[in-house]
């Protein structure tokens, strides 16, 4: 179809148009574009905008990086994308998988945020019940913004509030001093698993484009470190564009039902509304989304709780803990 008419079919929804002609710009000002599919529904989205509007003459590769931790209709379905656009879609394998990560330094527990700033201070010997006046860099090493978190003296915002503060978490504080954690925790997994396998698949493919889901909707960590739907080069690292950044949930439904997309069978069998790392415990739902996979895949839920198992039971006890002290804080 003639890219003026493809304009001309699509949905009155300004979002999906305004994607569809920054997508296609975005492409015709590239040499070299790497897209990450993750087999969840934006990247699927995003591969089919992609081959929707991209031109003749253009060099697009799509790469999955395999945590370690997928599941196995996660990498079916990758196969028929593959079938459906006539593509290959690269896998990497992590340069170090999930379950060797938390191995060797930690798992993850509530955020990446939070995983990281307590890893920080055990790395430190943190003393969790220490006051403030005392935990100073001179006692604890090199590790300030792990304390300011802890004891919630980062910046404010201008709404007030301090981004990324342990008060994020209600009574987190007041848990873990209550309940020093008996486990490594660690946000080091994500990094070696994505990131690395990223940085290294660049330096081999040497992309001056990287595509990716990232959408504003998702909020947390990730969408908090960006404003916006494009990110420049700096030096020789490639811009950075999310073709998706600025849509809604009923955004991506328009454009599913415009281009009879079927998501995978997570989605469109099992009911889950995300993919990626399996039981990851910076999901809020992860242990009940287990019991859905424990249906299906029943030894990779194993795998997941054997991996997780302590971060698990302390975000139990953390529930519980928050509910036993409801009345006794205001701030609850």
């Amino acid at each position: 179809m003639d890219f003026n008419d493809l304009l001309e079919h699509a949905p009155k929804n300004i979002h999906i148009f305004d994607g569809l002609l920054k997508a296609r710009a975005m492409l015709e000002r590239h040499r070299k574009i790497a897209v990450s599919v993750s087999g969840g529904s934006d990247s699927d989205t995003i591969m089919d905008l992609l081959e929707l509007v991209k031109p003749e003459a253009c060099e697009l590769v799509y790469v999955f990086f395999d945590t370690g931790l997928e599941f196995d209709a996660t990498k079916r379905h990758l196969d028929e994308l593959e079938s459906k656009y006539g593509v290959t879609i690269k896998r990497r394998r992590a340069k170090k998988t999930v379950a060797a990560a938390c191995r060797d330094y930690g798992v993850p527990f509530i955020s990446k945020d939070a995983s990281e700033m307590m890893s920080r201070l055990q790395r430190h010997g943190f003393d969790w019940n220490d006051a403030p006046e005392n935990a100073t860099v001179d006692k604890y090493g090199r590790c300030k913004s792990a304390l300011d978190w802890y004891f919630d003296c980062r910046p404010l915002s201008i709404s007030g509030k301090s981004k990324y503060s342990i008060r994020r978490h209600k009574l987190l504080r007041e848990f873990i001093q209550a309940n020093a954690p008996g486990f490594a925790v660690s946000d080091k997994c994500c990094d070696y698993a994505k990131k690395q396998t990223a940085a290294d698949f660049q330096k081999e493919f040497k992309a001056d484009l990287i595509v990716n889901g990232m959408r504003r909707a998702e909020g947390g960590r990730r969408a908090g470190s960006v404003q916006t739907c494009f990110t420049p080069s700096k030096g020789c690292k490639p811009d950075n564009y999310r073709p998706l950044w600025f849509w809604t949930d009923d955004d991506k439904a328009a454009y599913k039902e415009w281009r009879g997309l079927r998501y995978s069978d997570c989605y469109e069998v099992w009911g889950l509304t995300r993919t990626g790392c399996v039981g990851c415990p910076c999901n809020s739902k992860a242990e009940q989304e287990l019991e859905i996979v424990e249906q299906y895949e029943p030894q990779l839920a194993k795998a997941a709780r054997n991996v997780f198992g302590a971060s698990y039971d302390f975000k139990r006890r953390y529930a519980d803990y928050k509910n036993e002290n409801k009345g006794r804080h205001p701030n609850v």
